[in-house]
């Protein structure tokens, strides 16, 4: 029997998602609840497995296509009865299944045997691991191997460009003999020849990376961004987390400043409960939260994602840094659930030691502000009439101008400041 496994609703609102990378070709056999393809949504990349057992005769489409919930990401042919998802066909006739992708069912190629790590790094790098030759134990693909294998995919470029512009025979990468003879003008015109190195380099543009460029341009072209900009002394910050953190590593507990800039947010989220909401455009109306769900931009190698703390204003430091600490992890990994990263209400990014002084986030849409929180500099400051010095952070609010003014957004970032400068008050709270 012909059955159809189609694209479930895996997620909040999803509505289509994008084939990163095929865990099977068309000729395998594949077992129930084996992994098919990893698929990327709006919010994260997800491993889908199939709910049948039986040959795989056909696929929705190539890497990097479009697949929309409800349609047809997978057809296996099998005699076991299924329930769910698949749908079953009616064969009757017994017609020949029709390949969804390519014009001709291509034949089953292994699958490479390779660390997750290197697979990471492949789907990076923008190798094809299953074709690339493993020098590692049992065949296994190595770092090296992809490596080697883009060299030579290079080299191959090159020589076929060469080959071209020279119209000459020209020895193949690997050392494979010559079967055509070239004649000696053709051969000096290849000695004379300068390998010109290309100038550019296309990378396609999918899966996170092309998911994040939607959402940009979304929120940059839907709200009308306006960023306002101060500075905070965090001098007594700096010192009362230096010695928490002391503490707390005991522990095996890491604390950064993040902790204390939630803690400050969510105080003047509830102050200024403007900030802590969304536009909905349909029915013209600001819908306020009532709950405190703070995302954390997260900067990954994948690319940016923003994991959320739930209920941020009922937890402590610790358990806010104890927080931070496992969802970071996660994000690194691309270990993240969907419910993890869905439903943030208010959305704080922070640049770090490593950033600049100031910055303009864009508002993780259809949230109404965002929060940056920059380096901390020591440098001379005026205090009273003396110069002293201090320890100085940079801050920034994006705000929907549609939502929010100036003015308000001006007492919230003075709200956020206040407490920063005095954090011995966020420690009042036994959360």
């Amino acid at each position: 029997m012909i059955y159809e496994f189609k694209l479930p609703d895996i997620g909040e609102g999803l509505h289509e998602a994008e084939i990163i990378r095929w865990l099977v070709r068309e000729g395998d056999v594949v077992k129930a609840d084996q992994p098919i393809a990893e698929i990327q949504t709006d919010k994260a990349m997800v491993e889908m497995t199939t709910p049948v057992a039986g040959k795989v005769v056909a696929l929705a489409g190539p890497e990097g296509a479009t697949v929309k919930v409800g349609e047809p990401l997978i057809v296996v042919e099998t005699e076991a009865s299924v329930a769910g998802e698949a749908t079953p066909i009616e064969d009757s006739v017994r017609e020949p299944v029709p390949v969804l992708h390519g014009e001709t069912p291509r034949p089953a190629r292994k699958r490479a045997i390779a660390a997750p790590s290197v697979r990471k790094r492949a789907r990076e790098m923008g190798v094809p691991i299953d074709e690339v030759e493993g020098t590692g134990e049992g065949g296994r693909v190595t770092l090296a191997d992809l490596e080697r294998y883009v060299r030579e995919r290079e080299a191959a470029v090159a020589v076929a460009e060469l080959r071209e512009r020279s119209g000459a025979a020209v020895l193949p990468v690997g050392g494979t003999a010559i079967e055509q003879k070239a004649d000696k003008a053709a051969w000096t015109s290849i000695a004379s020849t300068e390998l010109v190195v290309p100038e550019e380099e296309r990378i396609p543009l999918r899966g996170l990376r092309k998911k994040i460029a939607e959402k940009m341009v979304k929120s940059a072209y839907t709200a009308p961004h306006v960023t306002g900009m101060d500075e905070v002394d965090v001098t007594k910050l700096v010192e009362i987390r230096k010695n928490l953190a002391s503490e707390l590593a005991k522990e095996q507990i890491k604390l950064t400043y993040l902790p204390f800039i939630i803690k400050a947010v969510t105080r003047a989220l509830k102050q200024y409960p403007m900030f802590n909401a969304s536009l909905d455009e349909e029915t013209n109306e600001i819908v306020l939260k009532k709950r405190y769900h703070i995302g954390i931009a997260t900067a990954t190698k994948a690319g940016l994602v923003v994991p959320v703390i739930r209920d941020a204003d009922q937890k402590s430091i610790r358990e806010l840094a104890v927080e931070i600490a496992e969802l970071s992890e996660k994000a690194h990994r691309q270990a993240l659930r969907l419910d993890e990263l869905q439903g943030s209400t208010f959305t704080i990014t922070s640049t770090g030691a490593g950033g600049g002084w100031f910055a303009t986030p864009i508002i993780n849409y259809p949230e109404v502000a965002i929060f940056g929180a920059h380096a901390i500099k020591r440098r001379p400051v005026v205090v009273g009439d003396e110069i002293v010095i201090r320890d100085m952070m940079g801050m920034s609010l994006t705000f929907d101008h549609r939502v929010i003014d100036g003015e308000p957004a001006g007492r919230f970032m003075r709200t956020v400041a206040y407490y920063l400068e005095h954090p011995e008050v966020l420690l009042l709270d036994a959360r």
